[in-house]
Parts: C-alpha cells; structure tokens; sequence
C-alpha cells in the first residue's frame, strides 16, 4: 500500500475550519492509488467533516498538484437573528442600494389612523442560530439572538402573551425603537397661516399645505407635512415626515426623537435621534443623526455644510465640481456623550431606588406573614409596588439606551462614508479625532477608519 505522506502533506487552519492538501513529491506512475485509501489517510489527520469528494479523487487519480488544494471545509455557525418588534401599518421594502429598510414617503405621508383595540405591533422572537462543525467533527455553538422585553407605548397596551401591542385610543402610530405610541391626531387642511396660528399638541399633527418661514409646531408624536417646511421650528417626539422637502433659508431648525424623512433640505438644520433620508439632495445644510444620513435615491447629492451620524453616510456623490467645502463627521459627537451621561446617571438612580424599595418592600411581605396590615400599611405596599415597577421601567429604559449608544461611544468601527458614484475634491472627512480632507476625485468609493487611519477603497 502506497504511503500518500511521501508525496502530500495536510494542513488544516488555526480556526480549524478548512484543511488543504500539498504535493511535495510526483508520484509513481505505476503506482494505483484507491479512493477508500485516501479517505482514511485523511481521516488519520483527524479530518472527519466536510470533505471534498472532487479533492479526493483527484489525489486517487494521482493528479499532480501545483498548488495547495481545498480538501475539507467546516460548515460555519449561523447566529440567531434578534427580536424585534413589527409595526403592522408599515409595510417596509428593503432597498438594493444600500440594504438599509426604507419606508416610502407616501405611505407615511397617507398613514391611516387606527381604532381603539386595533392591533398595532407584533414582536417576532429571535431565532436560536445554527450551530456549525470544524473539519474535525467538533460542534461550534452559535449564539441565540438576543430577546427583548415588550413594553407599551403611550396609549397602547402589551397583550397577555407579551407578544402584541394594541392601541387604546382612536389615533395615528408613532414608532419609536422598540416602542408603538398612537397619538391622537391634530390636522390642518392648508398651509399654516395667521389663521392656524402656531401649534403645540399632545399628538401626531398632519399639515397638508407648507409651513411657512417663522411658525413653530410642536407635537408629541409625529409631525407630517404634504408640503415644504421654509425657515420653521419644528419639534417632534417621534418622527418628521415632509413631503416636498425642507427650504430652510438658514432659518429653519427641526428635530425628531425618531427619524426625518424628506425630499431634500436646502440651507436647513436638522437634528434627530435615529436616521435622516433624503431622496433628492442635501445641499448648505447642518445635520445631526445619531444612526444614519443616507440620500442615495434620485441624484443623491450632498454638498456643502456639516454632516454628522453616529454610524454612517452615504450617498451618490458628496461635494462637487465647484470643490465646495463639505464636512462629514463620523461617530460619537457631543450630545450623543450627553445622552449616554444622562442615561447611565438614571441607570444608577433606578438601580438604588429598586434595592431600598425591595428591602422595604420585604419588610411589609415579612410582617404580613406574622399579621394582616391595616389600611395605611396596605396603601404603603401599593405604593411601594408601583415605585418599584416605575423604576424598573427607568431602568429597562436606561439600558436600552446604553446598550443603542455603547457602539457610538468613539471612532465607529464599522462606521463609514460612501459614494455610489463620486467624492470631490475639498471633502472634510472626520472619525473621532482623525481628520482627512480629500484632495482628488474617487469613484465608487468608501471610506472607513482602520487601524486609527482613514482609508479609501473601492465600493
């Protein structure tokens, strides 16, 4: 029997997942070699998984072997993806461009209210992965995805199995990260005017005209506008949604806890706790997103002004001809610290405030055990249970704030700027305290930080 160790040699990888087959010796031609025996000469190396039949052969057809050659891969883990909650009224489509989940801005625009007990949210659970195996037969665990408790929003109600939201009012949807508010609805038919006056509302407001230069509107949900916003204030605690873009005259200040969704901001400011998209154009404006700024639908232009997003911005160009200075900053700013501040000081409040309300709390269960309270001591307890529950919703709160922020804390890895089609000359690029400024053009470009430097490659 031929010793295939004279003539080939097998290597398997540190992570143990591939192995591959040398030849370091022609072999003799009168010599056979059968498929069985080089099966189990690579089962002597300890290789019992993932075989590649076509290798095989070719080592029993005694071709020879110029360079290394494939002849067992491992079957990698598959994570389990993680739960996350479903608004049942948006419907959204992924996009091949980016890959990032788009709504489409007539459908928010349109967006139907919703009946009292109409379900709102559906949270589908994580998935358990798929465990892998290395070339050797050994099992690589994969992780399951992480779960997350559902809690109610304003005016809607978790079911019993914690698994759906159901709206309590007659309202419109607001979504905010892992929570569904429905707001009750404040409408104007036209444009905002002397008439309408400015408006400050409890709920989602819906303006089918423009607003014009100097009026203020203020909702606690969403704020939709069919029309153009000109040099407005506007504040919402879920999302902005404007129809025919921002034309902010360097008037114009808008902020969102959630997203912003327009056609294109001229000369505007923009600040929001989740994602800015722009179908059109971004042109002389400042924007401040704690996720995203992505205008790569339409012409895709970014020009002028002072971009800034926690994780990335991409578009189709950024900058133009003109070399017109155009800055984009990268990863954590100064009020993503703030808040990630704010939060950790409440995470630590909550978590005082639940250990001296459990050990009062165990105090009463322990003398209702000897006897039964009176009134004011059964009050006390109600009291105390509904403390604990309000600090333990901060403190759920809290966590998932951090937990959102803990990747923006510095220079984002995995962080970066594209160009669909071209970065121009006088682009400022920052992440964290680096800093680069593009001097030629680059095509179908990404740029990224790596080993503490800026680096451009293709797309």
């Amino acid at each position: 029997m031929i010793d295939l160790n004279q003539y080939y040699q097998i290597t398997i990888s540190s992570n143990k997942m591939e192995a591959t087959v040398v030849q370091h010796a022609k072999t003799n031609q009168d010599e056979t070699i059968d498929i069985g025996q080089v099966k189990e000469w690579v089962h002597e190396h300890g290789i019992v998984f993932g075989m590649i039949e076509e290798t095989l052969h070719s080592l029993s057809n005694g071709v020879y072997l110029d360079s290394p050659l494939l002849i067992a891969q491992g079957l990698p883990k598959k994570q389990g993806a993680a739960a996350y909650l479903l608004p049942v009224l948006f419907e959204k489509e992924k996009v091949a461009d980016d890959g990032k989940m788009k709504v489409n801005l007539k459908d928010v625009l349109d967006i139907e209210s919703v009946r009292e007990g109409d379900k709102v949210g559906q949270k589908i659970a994580a998935t358990s992965g798929q465990n892998g195996k290395n070339v050797l037969g050994e099992e690589i665990p994969a992780k399951p995805g992480k779960d997350f408790t559902l809690r109610a929003g304003k005016n809607t109600r978790v079911s019993e199995d914690e698994q759906s939201i159901y709206s309590l009012i007659d309202g419109q949807v607001s979504i905010e990260n892992k929570r569904i508010h429905v707001h009750p609805i404040y409408e104007v038919k036209g444009d905002l005017s002397m008439k309408t006056g400015n408006i400050s509302f409890v709920g989602n407001v819906v303006i089918n005209g423009n607003v014009p230069t100097g009026f203020i509107v203020e909702a606690d949900g969403d704020i939709r506008v069919r029309g153009t916003v000109e040099g407005a204030y506007l504040t919402a605690g879920g999302s902005i949604f404007v129809g025919a873009g921002i034309v902010g005259q360097h008037k114009s200040f808008l902020k969102a806890k959630g997203d912003l969704q327009t056609t294109f901001i001229n000369e505007g400011n923009v600040e929001v706790g989740g994602t800015i998209e722009v179908a059109q154009a971004i042109l002389h404006s400042t924007c401040t997103a704690e996720k995203t700024i992505i205008c790569t639908r339409g012409k895709g232009n970014i020009v002028g002004g002072v971009l800034s997003a926690g994780e990335g911005v991409h578009a189709r160009t950024i900058g133009n001809d003109m070399q017109t200075k155009t800055s984009l900053y990268v990863g954590a700013n100064e009020q993503l610290l703030k808040k990630q501040k704010d939060a950790e000081s409440t995470k630590r409040k909550a978590q005082d405030d639940l250990t001296k309300l459990g050990k009062l709390l165990k105090v009463y269960i322990e003398k209702q055990k000897k006897q039964s309270l009176v009134g004011k001591e059964k009050i006390m307890v109600l009291r105390i249970q509904h403390s604990y529950r309000t600090a333990k919703e901060l403190l759920d709160e809290s966590n998932d704030i951090l937990e959102s922020l803990e990747k923006l804390g510095g220079p984002l890895e995995g962080g970066s700027i594209s160009a669909k089609d071209s970065f121009y000359p006088n682009v400022f690029i920052h992440f964290g305290k680096y800093r680069r400024k593009l001097v030629s053009k680059h095509q179908y470009a990404k740029v990224t930080l790596i080993d503490s430097e800026i680096t451009i490659s293709s797309l």
